[in-house]
This record gives C-alpha cells, structure tokens and sequence, in this order.
C-alpha cells in the first residue's frame, strides 16, 4: 500500500461499543470511535500521553466470533470529546501481525457500519 493511500484509508465506525485495552496495564483505556487499516481514533475515558507508543487490543465479531486484534500504535493527536472527561485520540498502527491484519481487512470490508 502507498503512502497515499494509507493516508486516505477508508474509516468505518463499529455498529456496537469495542472496548480498547492498553496491553501493558490491562486497563480499558476507551472505546472505538472508528477504524481503518491504518489507524483508529478511540473515545478516551483517561488520559494518554502526547505522541507515545502504545501496545493495544480490541476485539473484532465477524458473525462467527470475535478475535482479538493486537496492535502497535503511535498517539498522533487528541481533542476534547463531546462529554465531560472524554477525549477523542487518533493512533496509527505501527505494528500488526499478518493474521490480525487479514482479520482487520475483513472486518472492514464486511462489518456493517454504524452511519
């Protein structure tokens, strides 16, 4: 994938909440706002630091199950949410494992989206 392209990636909202949990305290950090195969923006109910490297999992349904996605992702902007004590935070995976990627891939291609 080019470079423009991952930056112009189609971004799909879950129809249904999908906890985002920080792999390194074991503590849900959020819930997905939105996702592409790039990157995804999550609704925060604590505080992430400015431009750090996060280690993060979420779990996709693809009408069978769901699998847990792991991802490396860098922090890139955040901006205060529509509640109180919420911010809104875009990461951009750095890192994701062959098969998680195909899982992701297909979860945007045949999830309903919540528009």
């Amino acid at each position: 994938m080019s470079t423009h392209q991952k930056f112009r990636a189609a971004r799909k909202r879950p129809d249904q909440s999908i906890a985002i949990v920080d792999q390194m305290t074991g503590e849900r950090i959020g819930h997905l706002g939105n996702l592409s195969l790039t990157g995804m923006m999550v609704v925060c109910e604590r505080p992430v630091v400015e431009d750090a490297l996060y280690q993060l999992s979420f779990g996709l349904g693809d009408g069978v199950g769901t699998r847990n996605v792991e991802v490396g992702a860098h922090q890139q902007w955040s901006a205060p949410g529509t509640v109180h004590g919420q911010q809104w935070v875009g990461f951009h995976f750095i890192d994701i494992s062959e098969p998680d990627e195909a899982a992701l891939q297909h979860w945007l291609e045949t999830a309903e989206d919540a528009d």
